[in-house]
């Protein structure tokens, strides 16, 4: 690495260059072989994890604690398919609804293949007595209330008539229409009669069918359901608009996470399901969202937007460089050795990681992007000593006598760069600094090994120099005196001008907004209640204690436990003595002789509700005086004596079944004590976990998405839970999320630190001259806050995805100014290598800015992954700064010095023939 041609890595370095162009076929068999053992090894072993909760290290307590949580409680990790009305100012009836998540949730189930199981509501009737329990608190005293005014008609039904009741008729039916007749009408007693009405039309229209709710008895539970949640459906606000609701179905996918295409097939079949099964329901719009879906999404964005940048980055840097290089073969020697690099790189990620993430499958647009850079000086150095010397020994000892050093050293910067990534938590960058790490080591070391064998046995074509024209195909910089220093003080300028641009950049720590925000998965997430902290524990005493350390905090807007259900338990035990006792007995039946007073009843009871609805389509009492006319008719239809005996028998029956139906319907609301072991799956597994740890959900006043929000929560919510004496630790998604932006944060300033000082050791210890490396590294210090101008006046934010181009930019951009350094060196220890105007050093440097820059920044003309095209952004406009720094403050800095010493004014010496290693 040493600059001084006589230094001892320099010279093995030379030894080793020396027996490549020696040995150039047998160095191409090795490198085949090499490369044929790492792309089976890769194809073999390589595997491809899309799980993105590896992409943090779970050493880390707080992941930990949330990696704990995701397995109790899975339906947090769960698909989410969404069903809105089509028009907000009109919402379709709720049998519409609950419809439609049946069949979502029928169609899902018959797809094993893609789903391990789906549900959209608690079922009510696994639920029982203990439904009541799950109420909200309001909900629960507002039910016991109504049910004081239902007492009378269960009475009336369920109880045997006394004196006055006796005189309205015989059975509880025909004392039910009498005595209704005699009630001035309304809306919700005009509901109920026609329900009843249907169900007896039903029941005598099939005498076969058993008695069920909802067809041959009426449905009561969903008498007052006024919305989907009061039948156990998952019924949620729009947290986006407050006057809307959604209905929720939940899915459980299958989960594959060995290849990149597994999620992404799995979430667009269940797209496809729904939107197939949502046809028939234009009034409804139906999407799919949830973490998978986001994950699918991300990836298939993110996978085809790096295979766009790649393959473009690939043909544009081919075409640049055969138009700067002058040669087609030359450029395509480059890229077969990047190819090269690029194949070992898969072995080397197989033997040091074993698997691929979706942050580390972005390694090779690094590798094109930097890797590329060491090759093109080789190139550009090949090219001009090839003009000089014919023998292969005389030119590639003079390529690396001068090219190795700072071609090593910029690599080895750029990939320490990457390495400092694995002192950091943030595991998805740790194994993507190691791998690119070893990448762009791997294709110096193919530009040392496959390129010179290359151009030994395929030679490009140069014309030669006369030997009086060696070493000065350019004349030298013209003597400028001190207008060489009126670059750097403009540049000064400009960068004082932006200052005050630079203030207004910012860090946006929002992590869904790096995601392309026309996916539908990214919309529809931001109207679901995501934000949740959670506190765990096995001992309801604690939890409980916490609840209570909790109360009256400023950012919680509810909270959630199985411990509601007990308060309500508690609230019902209290006030058991609300509702009046009903004494049962068996209902008396109807008998074939009175089903002409029944009809007539009916039929009275229809024009009662008549007068209220003179058009017979006005909700709700046309519905119940046309529903009591039909069983009116059906009656008097009965002609013969057995008509009217199996009439009367089917009333008889029904009878007895609603006032079974009644009975359990009054004894839900006085239920037994709860347990828990009891509850339905879909309830019990968002409260207990199988293990039997509680979860108390902590829900935000505030829109977390806003970072100062989630700060205020997190907290808050911490620091109340650490005053309870051996409380848990909270977790959720919203903790997580707050610690691991931040971890990720403080990785990145850390990771920017080591690379600096990584970077400064390297070329100390390569120039071993203090001023020297200061002036090489300046570049960063005059380039980069020129970027971070020009962010603030372009109003572009620092995210998650491009501040880790901070340290990729550190070490990709030092380079330049090691070029810079080590070619006034060249020029000012061998006066015969005159550093002309713009000579062969100087236009190698800009090929390698334009291959770092276009590769990046096809990422933000081709991509749709907002994080990806600010990466892509940053490290092009990054690039493009640290070059224009290298060429406007610490080029002319360095030829002023060189004219000062008169290196430049020396005149070009002929070299004599020294023996093979150096003779034409």
């Amino acid at each position: 690495m040493s600059g001084r041609a006589d230094g001892f890595i320099q010279r093995r370095v030379l030894h080793g260059v020396l027996r490549v162009v020696s040995h150039p076929k047998s160095t191409l068999f090795i490198a085949a072989v090499f490369l044929a053992a790492a792309v089976f090894l890769a194809a073999s072993r390589l595997d491809i994890s899309t799980d993105q909760n590896k992409l943090f290290s779970s050493d880390v307590k707080f992941f930990r604690d949330y990696l704990s949580f995701i397995e109790k409680f899975p339906e947090n990790e769960a698909v989410y398919i969404v069903v809105e009305s089509a028009d907000a100012k009109h919402v379709p009836p709720v049998k519409e609804w609950t419809t439609l998540a049946d069949a979502i949730t029928q169609r899902l189930a018959g797809m094993p293949q893609f789903v391990k199981s789906v549900d959209s509501k608690v079922p009510l009737e696994k639920l029982g007595a203990q439904g009541l329990y799950f109420e909200k608190p309001k909900r629960v005293k507002q039910t016991i209330e109504d049910s004081r005014r239902f007492v009378p008609l269960v009475k009336l039904w369920a109880e045997k008539p006394n004196f006055l009741t006796g005189l309205l008729g015989t059975t509880p039916l025909e004392r039910f229409l009498a005595g209704l007749n005699t009630q001035p009408p309304d809306a919700e007693t005009a509901r109920f009669v026609r329900l009843l009405a249907d169900s007896w039309v039903q029941a005598l229209e099939h005498p076969g069918a058993p008695f069920e709710a909802g067809t041959t008895l009426p449905d009561l539970a969903s008498l007052d359901a006024t919305d989907p949640s009061r039948l156990g459906y998952y019924y949620v606000r729009d947290e986006t608009d407050h006057s809307r609701h959604m209905l929720l179905v939940r899915v459980y996918e299958k989960r594959d996470f060995t290849s990149l295409t597994a999620i992404s097939e799995t979430i667009e079949a269940i797209r496809a399901a729904t939107r197939e099964v949502a046809k028939p329901f234009p009034e409804f719009a139906v999407h799919v969202t949830g973490r998978p879906a986001l994950e699918a999404d991300e990836m298939r964005t993110t996978d085809r937007d790096t295979q766009r940048a790649e393959i473009a980055a690939l043909i544009v840097i081919f075409i640049g460089m055969a138009l700067m290089l002058r040669s087609l073969w030359l450029a395509l020697a480059a890229e077969i050795c990047l190819a090269v690099g690029i194949g070992w790189t898969f072995g080397w990620a197989t033997i040091a990681r074993g698997e691929l993430n979706l942050l580390s499958l972005v390694f090779l647009i690094a590798l094109i992007g930097i890797g590329m850079d060491y090759l093109i000086q080789i190139l550009f150095a090949y090219q001009r000593e090839a003009r000089r010397y014919a023998r292969p020994q005389a030119i590639w000892t003079r390529v690396f006598r001068f090219t190795g050093p700072p071609i090593s050293t910029a690599c080895l910067g750029a990939a320490g760069a990457f390495f400092v990534s694995l002192f950091t938590d943030f595991q998805g960058a740790a194994d993507l600094g190691v791998i690119a790490g070893g990448g762009l080591l791997l294709c110096l070391v193919s530009g040392y090994t496959v390129l010179p064998a290359l151009l030994v046995l395929f030679p490009s074509k140069h014309e030669p120099l006369a030997a009086t024209e060696r070493y000065e195909d350019t004349p030298p910089a013209a003597n400028a005196g001190a207008r060489w220093l009126l670059l750097p003080a403009c540049w000064v300028v400009l960068l004082a001008l932006g200052i005050p641009h630079a203030g207004r950049t910012y860090f946006n720590p929002n992590l869904l907004d790096l995601q392309s925000q026309d996916l539908e998965s990214v919309k529809m997430v931001r109207k679901l209640q995501t934000w949740s902290a959670v506190v765990l524990s096995p001992d309801l005493s604690m939890l409980r204690k916490v609840r209570d350390a909790l109360h009256g905090a400023s950012t919680i807007g509810s909270t959630e436990s199985i411990l509601d259900a007990y308060d309500n338990e508690a609230w019902l035990q209290e006030n058991k003595g609300e509702l009046p006792a009903i004494q049962w007995a068996q209902p008396d039946p109807p008998k074939p002789g009175d089903l002409g007073r029944l009809a007539a009843k009916s039929s009275a009871l229809a024009d009662h509700f008549a007068p209220q609805a003179p058009d017979s389509s006005t909700q709700p009492y046309g519905p119940a005086a046309d529903s009591l006319r039909r069983f009116a008719n059906l009656l008097s239809s009965a002609e013969s004596d057995a008509e009217k005996q199996e009439f009367a028998s089917r009333l008889a029956a029904w009878q007895q079944a609603f006032v079974a139906q009644l009975r359990e319907l009054m004894y839900q609301l006085s239920p037994p004590p709860l347990d828990v072991g009891k509850l339905p799956r879909e309830l019990r597994s968002h409260f207990i976990s199988d293990d039997g740890c509680y979860a108390l959900y902590l829900y935000p006043k505030k829109d977390l998405w806003v970072r100062q929000h989630l700060r205020e929560f997190v907290r808050e919510v911490e620091s109340r839970t650490a005053k309870v004496p051996g409380s848990p630790a909270v977790t959720g998604i919203a903790s997580n999320i707050y610690h691991s932006t931040a971890s990720i944060e403080k990785s990145f300033y850390k990771a920017t630190a080591y690379a600096l000082g990584l970077i400064f050791v390297l070329v100390l210890l390569d120039l071993r001259k203090l001023g020297q490396t200061l002036l090489a590294v300046s570049v960063l210090a005059f380039g980069l806050p020129m970027l971070v101008a020009l962010m603030g006046l372009f109003n572009i934010s620092w995210n998650f995805a491009n501040f880790f181009a901070l340290p990729i930019l550190i070490g990709a951009g030092h380079e330049y100014g090691v070029f810079m350094i080590h070619r006034y060196r060249e020029a000012a220890r061998h006066p015969r290598r005159v550093w002309g105007r713009w000579d062969v050093s100087d236009r190698a440097l800009l090929l390698c800015a334009f291959v770092t820059s276009s590769s990046f920044a096809f990422f933000w003309a081709l991509g749709h992954h907002e994080g990806l095209k600010s990466l892509g952004l940053i490290m092009a406009l990054g690039s493009v700064c640290i070059y224009l720094a290298t060429l406007a403050v610490l080029r002319p800095l360095l030829l002023w010095r060189l004219q000062r010493r008169g290196a430049t004014t020396s005149s070009p010496i002929v070299e004599p023939a020294a023996g093979p290693a150096t003779a034409a």
